[in-house]
């Protein structure tokens, strides 16, 4: 499946954060756990949801769709043998 660039971007900075990369609202995006920051991903065009419950972030990028491509993607990235199922 194909992935646009600037997506695959988005779904590295989250990774090199050592964050997960998540379907939210139908995009791509993680969770920021409390006391931490945005701090090595894109600020431009992104949606945070703040829990005050834990003080945790919900941050998505609805201009990159989550689409089978990135989930594919996502897949290799976390798959330790390289090869995704």
């Amino acid at each position: 499946m194909m992935i646009l660039n600037a997506t695959m971007d988005l779904v590295d900075a989250i990774a090199n954060r050592e964050l997960e990369p998540l379907w939210t609202e139908g995009s791509v995006g993680c969770i920021i756990a409390k006391g931490s920051s945005l701090e090595g991903l894109p600020k431009v065009a992104c949606c945070v949801q703040h829990f005050p419950r834990d003080g945790s972030y919900k941050v998505w990028w609805p201009d990159h769709p989550w689409t089978e491509g990135v989930q594919e993607y996502v897949d290799t990235l976390f798959d330790s043998s390289g090869e995704a199922e």
